[in-house]
């Protein structure tokens, strides 16, 4: 069953357990999109973190189980380049254009700056073999969308000192550091997720 379906469809020539959560993530952003264009504010920012979550599962199986596989992980590496450009850009980009109505020319500039610059810099790295100084130049796309993401729910709740106009500078801000050839070092994952999964709650507690 599973050899008839991957000479006809093509995901499941490419399929396993990273590139299932990989794709799994392309579909959480094209929800995310729909939910944003219907009017909804809080659960795109929900799934924008579950996205950042799966993102960092689909990259240790993908190390851990199916490393040896170069044709899906090929594969997993285009997909999972379209699925941050989608979940950490365009719906972010999304969002902050959305919320930011008082200023709706400098929402559509900074919008169009976190696009372009995650295309920039995604387009970039999959030329990279991940070794090398330039693995750690820049601000990575997840953590860009993380730290707007946190900016934006303050600011739903009224807790972020200067509004709109402060979401704007700042996503502009994390949308240039994404493409900097200054090397930015994030901890470990195994501190990494944690910490932001606090945030995140701490961040929702304090905002509703």
């Amino acid at each position: 069953m599973k050899k008839a379906l991957s000479t006809r469809l093509m995901p499941f020539a490419y399929m396993d357990g990273a590139n299932l959560v990989t794709m799994l993530n392309l579909l959480i952003a094209a929800l995310a999109l729909m939910l944003i264009f219907s009017g909804h504010r809080f659960l795109p920012l929900l799934l924008v973190f579950s996205a950042i979550l799966l993102d960092h599962l689909d990259g240790y199986l993908a190390r851990r189980f199916y490393a040896h596989d170069s044709l899906k992980r090929g594969f997993g590496k285009q997909l999972d380049t379209l699925a941050d450009l989608v979940n950490f850009n365009v719906v972010i980009a999304m969002l902050v254009f959305a919320q930011c109505r008082e200023y709706p020319l400098f929402a559509g500039m900074a919008a169009a700056l976190l696009v372009f610059c995650g295309a920039v810099r995604l387009s970039h790295f999959t030329l990279q073999s991940g070794d090398g100084p330039e693995a750690s130049f820049g601000l990575q796309t997840p953590y860009a969308a993380f730290i707007v993401l946190v900016l934006l729910m303050l600011q739903m709740a009224g807790r972020l000192p200067g509004g709109e106009g402060a979401v704007l500078a700042l996503s502009a801000f994390f949308a240039l550091l994404q493409i900097t050839c200054v090397p930015i070092r994030m901890p470990a994952n195994r501190l990494l997720i944690p910490g932001m999964t606090l945030l995140f709650g701490l961040t929702l507690w304090v905002s509703f």
